[in-house]
């Protein structure tokens, strides 16, 4: 992969023919990396789902480095379509710095992050406003994100509704009311995995460990997240002793379906 930084030659010492300069015959005048943004960018959140190769620390390193990179070539100066284009690039850099700052509890950092966003970039205000709110709701200031939802709730789709609804309804120690806004947003998109995992913490809160399980099995089907796995394999341990055949089962899906010598497999517990 290449670096992170040039060096002052334009040329990285070590990864140096990863860099066009490395060959002016095949692109005379030609500078900057080969490695495509695209790359670039799955390579920086690699580390969030292999904790092998650095989980959320080794993840944060290398997208603060593709920060860093990218400052340094808008301080030197590009033209206007060029400049423009680092600018997406950062953005969508920094709205994973904080999906990574959230997803490890640092709630407040990832609040600030996105409001940085929000006011750099006005045209992303409905999809950054809709994160904050959430976080907010996390958090448990109602406040604060109700006034955000009221300034873009005509906005919203019925599922992202639906899903702040339930947000809220969490945060207020209303699990049942959650629960039916949750199932009505996966109704309304099956694929909403995230719904159906707060639709399982509901049921779990509810007392309904059964109906719970079942609704984590159903969102194994469409994600084989390893935080996912923990909880179901959690669920499992306390419904039965014969938790271990269970966990086989979910082993024997992972193995299946991904590529499992990557597979961080402490998740499953057994």
């Amino acid at each position: 992969m290449a670096p992170l930084i040039q060096g002052s030659s334009g040329i990285n010492a070590e990864y140096g023919d990863l860099f066009y300069e490395y060959y002016p015959g095949e692109h005379p005048g030609k500078r900057g990396s080969i490695v495509p943004w695209s790359l670039r960018l799955l390579w920086s959140i690699l580390p969030l789902h292999c904790p092998t190769i650095g989980g959320l620390y080794g993840a944060l390193d290398r997208m603060y480095g593709l920060v860093y990179h990218l400052d340094q070539a808008l301080l030197a100066g590009l033209p206007y379509v060029q400049e423009q284009r680092v600018i997406k690039y950062k953005t969508s850099l920094l709205v994973q710095v904080a999906g990574a700052l959230a997803g490890s509890g640092s709630i407040q950092p990832a609040i600030k992050l996105l409001k940085q966003i929000k006011q750099s970039q006005p045209e992303l205000s409905v999809p950054v406003s809709n994160a904050m709110i959430r976080l907010y709701y996390q958090v448990g200031n109602i406040y604060k994100g109700q006034c955000l939802l009221a300034e873009i709730q005509d906005k919203l789709t019925e599922e992202e509704w639906e899903m702040n609804a339930g947000f809220k309804l969490i945060a207020l120690g209303e699990y049942s009311e959650a629960y039916q806004h949750f199932a009505r947003a996966v109704n309304l998109n099956p694929g909403n995995t995230v719904a159906s995992i707060n639709g399982a913490v509901c049921l779990l809160y509810l007392g309904r460990l059964g109906d719970s399980i079942i609704q984590f099995e159903g969102a194994v089907k469409t994600s084989l997240h390893p935080m996912l796995l923990f909880n179901l394999v959690s669920l499992y341990e306390l419904k039965t002793v014969a938790s271990t055949s269970k966990k086989y089962n979910l082993l024997d899906t992972i193995t299946s379906k991904t590529d499992w010598e990557a597979f961080p497999f402490e998740c499953l517990r057994l």
